[in-house]
């Protein structure tokens, strides 16, 4: 079980720093208001996203393994909440930022390379882009609490 529980941790921390380093990175570089750099960092994100989405999947497999292995019940309230938590995380790629990364690359290819277009600027300025990021770091916040003090075990 500790094998599994150790690929299970280093699998989702790896995950976590991928998905929460760029979108910090690409955050601060599209308020730089620098398009080339920009460009840059959404051609590496198109490169790291799969992967980061890949270690996340990995991850889960082993919580599932550490899990079977170790004798927990895969219905505990505390599991059934990371599961949860972990589509919520899902979802948000999917519906969310995926979708917006894209609408970032299509404005930057349609605008000028010196300065922003007012479509760019509008997508890189826009409140959800905020509140997004909240809402992630939240639910990554309650992953990590529900996963150490297993709360309703």
């Amino acid at each position: 079980m500790t094998f599994w529980k150790f690929l299970h941790i280093l699998s989702m921390f790896l995950a976590v720093s991928i998905f929460v380093g760029q979108g910090m990175l690409s955050g601060a570089v599209g308020r730089s208001g620098d398009v080339q750099a920009l460009r840059r960092v959404l051609a590496l994100e198109d490169r790291f996203q799969p992967i980061g989405g890949g270690v996340f999947l990995l991850g889960i497999v082993f919580g599932f393994i550490t899990a079977i292995t170790g004798d927990l019940d895969l219905t505990q309230t505390w599991l059934i909440i990371a599961y949860v938590l972990a589509a919520v995380i899902l979802l948000n790629a999917f519906l969310y930022h995926i979708p917006y990364a894209r609408k970032l690359e299509a404005a930057i290819e349609a605008g000028p390379d010196d300065q922003m277009s007012p479509e760019l600027r509008a997508l890189v300025e826009a409140p959800s882009t905020i509140w997004f990021n909240v809402f992630d770091s939240l639910v990554w916040v309650a992953i990590i609490y529900v996963m150490v003090a297993k709360p309703f075990s």
